[in-house]
């Protein structure tokens, strides 16, 4: 056994030859705790409408993940490249490895969900998944290292149901969300670490997880790299001569469990290096933390006064120890990363370069927002929790007394977290009354529920979708299973707007004749053969598109105009 080189007794250590009974049911009844307290706390609206698109409906970015979870489904189902798509973004397409956060592997695991009940439904069931199964990782790892079924489950809370990971879950960004991977590699370096599981297996299995989080969000497998660096260089510092040999294995393991991922994400990887949109070697670094955020309950990194006086009193009781060095050290290192490449003391005052200011000269990072370094500081904080709650107590009272501050650390941190809501839009002002007014932003239209699309639009053929639901396009194609094309889409801020259409459409929003023969230049060159619009939000446009001359058909919630052009296989052409 390794473990007794760097984690003492006193920090609730299995001791050898104790046998925990039933880990694997265990686990099971974990993740059923949780998923029973997220669906009843946070996700019932959700539970009810699990078939309809009621998540960020004013916002870009959610569509996009219902458009990427039918999309990969779609194409590996057809036998077409995933990698490159000829459905929205027409007449060009879109490369989804340039910089688009599609999240090949979550689209792929969800892929018998999505061809059964469709991909507005397997996203929401990846949205209320996602915080849970994070929370079990967590769980896991917590409890390989204490042994403890309570101090791992109050472990897995922490980091499952922090507000940084609630918060991006409510607002349907599932690239942030799906965080089970970084809990579940901790998981397998105990494993190595205590000899339960070999070096072979080892590096396969480091190089799974580690190819897992590449398909799942570039951006966090860039921050995941930097916190291990991180880790080890503590770890090998706290580690004491004679267990430094053992750190530098580990890292030479994990130094080939990464060549493993890089050649199992090689594919998505080369794409992504050759289409590297201009625009990013020019941006500038992203949100930051400020060190004030940590215990602002309005903030997306909130941690809370109690769960940092914990780590306080952590760290000074278990110092001696050299894990609680290595995770304090840490918790540390993932906060200065956090908090980016500047330290901006207030608005007022200047910005100061840190000394890791250059990392954010890197092509990945320049994308990267900083503050979500802060998932890995939840993390470390789940297991200094178990590990300050499997120190055994002396007396009673001392026992009540940290298993007080650490109830109360988990409340304060879930006291203020969101819950799903249904979305409503703002349509545009009532003419008598020059009030706007709220639409809903949930139901679908019958036009594409009840299948009308195919009686009105031809197999493949290029549409325009128009809509105050944000990248309705997307959204609309994915449901309607890929039948049509569409001129626009949203897949990433480097290469669209956030409005998702065409600037030619854009430009129509305040008419001139100038405008008008733009966008029927652009219709001719996509081959846009119909415009869609949603009727919720139809009055603003049909001025315009009846002075160019379309016909228009009102049926199933929409309002359908010809163009009079197609795209066939020579082309756009007249219609």
């Amino acid at each position: 056994m390794r473990s007794d080189t760097i984690t003492p007794q006193h920090l609730g250590q299995r001791q050898k030859g104790a046998r925990v009974p039933g880990p694997a049911l265990q686990g099971l009844l974990a993740l059923a705790v949780y998923l029973a307290v997220f669906v009843a706390g946070f996700g019932r609206a959700l539970v009810s409408s699990l078939d309809v698109p009621m998540v960020g409906q004013n916002a870009t970015d959610p569509n996009f993940y219902i458009w990427a979870m039918g999309w990969w489904a779609y194409a590996l189902s057809h036998g077409i490249n995933p990698l490159y798509t000829h459905a929205i973004g027409a007449p060009t397409g879109y490369n989804l490895a340039a910089w688009a956060s599609s999240t090949p592997s979550v689209g792929v695991l969800m892929w018998p969900i999505t061809a059964a009940f469709g991909p507005v439904t397997s996203f929401n069931l990846a949205l209320l998944l996602a915080p849970p199964t994070a929370a079990w990782g967590a769980f896991v790892a917590a409890r390989r290292l204490t042994g403890r079924f309570w101090a791992a489950l109050m472990a897995g809370a922490v980091y499952g149901f922090n507000i940084n990971e609630v918060n991006h879950d409510e607002r349907g960004w599932l690239n942030v969300t799906v965080s089970l991977l970084f809990p579940l590699l901790v998981y397998l370096v105990l494993l190595w670490w205590d000899g339960t599981l070999g070096r072979t297996g080892f590096i396969i299995w480091t190089a799974v997880i580690l190819a897992l989080q590449f398909y799942t969000f570039t951006e966090a497998f860039f921050e995941m790299t930097l916190v291990i660096l991180a880790a080890l260089a503590a770890g090998y510092a706290v580690a004491g001569r004679a267990a430094r040999p053992t750190v530098a294995r580990l890292a030479g393991l994990l130094a080939l469990g990464y060549a493993g991922a890089l050649a199992l994400a090689s594919p998505y990887l080369l794409d992504e290096i050759r289409n590297m949109p201009p625009g990013l070697l020019r941006s500038k670094p992203k949100l930051a933390l400020h060190l004030a955020d940590l215990v602002n309950f309005r903030s997306t990194t909130y941690v809370g006064i109690p769960l940092l006086v914990l780590l306080l009193a952590f760290a000074v009781a278990s110092w001696s120890s050299k894990v609680a060095r290595l995770l304090v050290v840490t918790f540390a290192a993932t906060i200065a990363l956090a908090l980016g490449p500047v330290l901006a003391i207030s608005v007022r005052k200047a910005a100061y370069t840190l000394p890791w200011g250059r990392l954010w000269h890197l092509p990945v990072a320049r994308s990267a927002e900083a503050s979500r370094f802060i998932v890995f500081s939840y993390l470390v904080l789940a297991l200094v929790l178990a590990l300050w709650l499997a120190v055994p107590a002396g007396n009673r009272l001392l026992r009540t007394a940290r298993w007080g501050l650490a109830l109360l650390a988990l409340a304060a941190m879930c006291a203020h977290l969101p819950t799903f809501a249904k979305v409503v839009i703002p349509s545009p002002p009532d003419r008598q009354t020059a009030v706007p007014s709220l639409k809903p932003a949930n139901t679908l239209p019958v036009f594409l529920t009840h299948g009308l699309y195919r009686s009105y639009l031809n197999p493949g053929e290029t549409v325009l979708v128009i809509s105050d639901r944000a990248n309705a396009g997307d959204l609309f194609q994915a449901d309607a299973g890929f039948y049509f094309r569409i001129a626009g889409g949203f897949i990433n801020i480097s290469l669209n707007s956030f409005s998702a259409l065409p600037a030619p459409v854009i430009e129509l929003k305040h008419p001139s004749p100038a405008k008008e023969r733009a966008f029927l230049s652009f219709v001719r060159t996509a081959g846009v053969g119909a415009v869609i619009i949603e009727r919720a939000w139809t009055s603003r446009w049909m001025r315009v598109f009846g002075r160019l001359g379309m016909r228009s058909t009102t049926v199933g919630g929409v309002t359908l105009y010809r163009t009079g052009y197609h795209a066939g296989p020579g082309g756009p052409g007249p219609g």
